[in-house]
């Protein structure tokens, strides 16, 4: 009997769920950060469309352009009923607010949020797109000289994201990257003003301003910088805070912008280097939300959440900003130098040294790839390689062609000492002779330890049990001949085999 009960019970709990499937399906809170957050904004969106700061009041355009940017990241779609109460979606809100456009980054905030939903760049009956490039200068600056904002980072840096997000081309490109270049601080951070203090926020939203202008991430030391002052706001607790004006305790705001500049520069926040107390940036950000979804600013603070919830959701959906614009394409299309392409067969090899500042580039913005590698060359490149920079080096070489101001003298020197590499003769080094592919396996497989040489034969050739060794590592580049000369793509893709067996 109470078998047949409890199946009635249960009977009767599916049907009430059933019946009311329609109406609660679109609520459902799924089990996840994500969900979570946005079945939070869908709860606090008031009756016009809008969001607003907070539960119970009225609907704010700034808000609700967040909002609209993040419903875009997960890709809802806002003309559904579901974000449409009283046929009022969040746009429609927004073109309907009375609000008059004033300073530059809202301009650029409600384009971004325009672009995000994939509507037209009209607002008020301006043309944004228009306005933003009107406030450009002749530095490529941009910002309105009337309002103050000649010296203002954050003006620039959200115009150019929200240009990019309208598919429109920036203007003075050239100009534009190279004001944000010289506004970066010494520490590689950026302020919201030129020589504010740096912040996780600003520094995260110039990363993703950068990439657009051109620089390259893995090849940038304007980004390579920048993203070293953003591991220093690191806290114990994985989290980031924003800067010392704003105190040292990590809050969800700072976590999200930064997750959003890692996920355009193609970082991989599960990496060590991401990680304190083996908890990284995103694991702190989802420790911030509340049961009913919306996201603390900091623990026990609460502060603007619907805009907390909004910058959180952006950054769990792996999405930067602008929302609509795919970064991986923009990356494969930015020449990190003008003669090398995407598809060059060495560029990956080519890339992580110049991210290592072991191998650059030409003055004129070219690398020469097919160029051939002097004897001195080589060697600074296996030293720094192998980051053996801080070895005792002698200043005693007797080699007449090889002056001690010379600038390879340390690396030669270096080289020398450690069995590396040896002159032509007692007397000559010639560092200016170009390297060839038997001279390279030579010094390669002469940094091994002698437990990795094995026992291989002499073989005909003075090299020939050099290149065997080296063949049995992988050391040597893609159609090797140890009679010619070594070019620099085949120098750098067998320098960072050397270096990725020595890690």
């Amino acid at each position: 009997m109470r078998l047949f009960k409890n199946i009635i019970i249960t009977s009767l709990v599916l049907a009430l769920i059933i019946l009311n499937a329609a109406e609660v399906s679109a609520y459902t809170i799924i089990d996840s950060p994500l969900n979570e957050g946005i079945n939070y904004l869908k709860s606090i969106q008031n009756k016009d469309g809008g969001f607003p700061v907070k539960e119970g009041r009225e609907s704010d355009v700034s808000t609700t352009t967040w909002v609209i940017m993040a419903l875009a990241a997960v890709e809802e779609d806002l003309d559904s009923s579901k974000w449409t109460p009283n046929d009022q979606n969040p746009v429609d809100y927004l073109l309907n607010a009375d609000n008059q456009l004033k300073e530059t980054t809202e301009y650029a905030r409600i384009l971004l949020s325009l672009s995000a939903a994939n509507k037209q760049p009209v607002y008020k009956g301006q043309n944004l797109v228009d306005s933003i490039l009107s406030f450009q200068k002749d530095n490529g600056h941009f910002g309105q000289t009337k309002l103050g904002e000649d010296t203002m980072i954050n003006s620039h840096i959200w115009s150019i994201l929200a240009l990019a997000s309208a598919q429109e081309n920036i203007s003075k490109t050239k100009e534009a990257k190279e004001w944000l270049i010289s506004s970066q601080n010494k520490d590689g951070g950026f302020g919201w003003y030129v020589g504010g203090e740096s912040d996780s926020d600003d520094t995260a939203v110039a990363i993703q301003a950068l990439i657009i202008l051109g620089e390259h991430p893995k090849a940038s030391p304007t980004i390579k910088k920048a993203l070293e002052f953003i591991k220093t706001r690191q806290s114990s607790d994985g989290g980031l805070s924003s800067s010392d004006m704003m105190g040292s305790e990590s809050n969800s705001a700072s976590d999200s912008w930064v997750l959003t500049a890692l996920a355009a520069a193609g970082e991989n926040i599960e990496d060590e280097f991401w990680k304190e107390n083996d908890k990284n940036i995103r694991d702190h950000l989802i420790s911030t939300q509340k049961t009913n979804g919306s996201f603390m600013w900091k623990e026990d603070v609460e502060s603007q959440p619907v805009k907390m919830t909004a910058y959180g959701v952006t950054a769990l959906s792996g999405k930067s900003y602008p929302i609509n614009i795919n970064y991986e394409k923009i990356i494969e299309n930015i020449k990190i130098f003008s003669d090398i392409s995407y598809s060059h067969w060495a560029y990956e090899e080519i890339l992580e040294l110049v991210n290592n500042e072991i191998i650059s580039g030409y003055p004129d913005g070219t690398f020469k790839p097919k160029g051939n590698v002097t004897r001195e060359e080589f060697t600074s490149m296996i030293i720094k390689g192998l980051k053996m920079e801080n070895r005792y080096f002698s200043k005693n070489l007797s080699f007449a062609d090889l002056k001690k101001e010379s600038w390879s003298y340390k690396y030669i020197s270096i080289a020398y000492g450690n069995s590396i590499i040896k002159g032509r003769s007692e007397d000559i080094f010639d560092p200016k002779g170009e390297i060839t592919g038997a001279e390279l396996a030579t010094m390669l497989v002469n940094t091994l330890p002698d437990e990795e040489k094995g026992n291989f034969s002499e073989g005909e050739k003075w090299y020939s049990k050099n290149i065997k060794i080296a063949k049995y590592h992988n050391l040597l580049y893609p159609g090797f001949d140890p009679e010619k000369k070594s070019t620099r793509a085949e120098c750098a893709y067998s320098i960072l085999k050397i270096k990725e067996m020595n890690k």
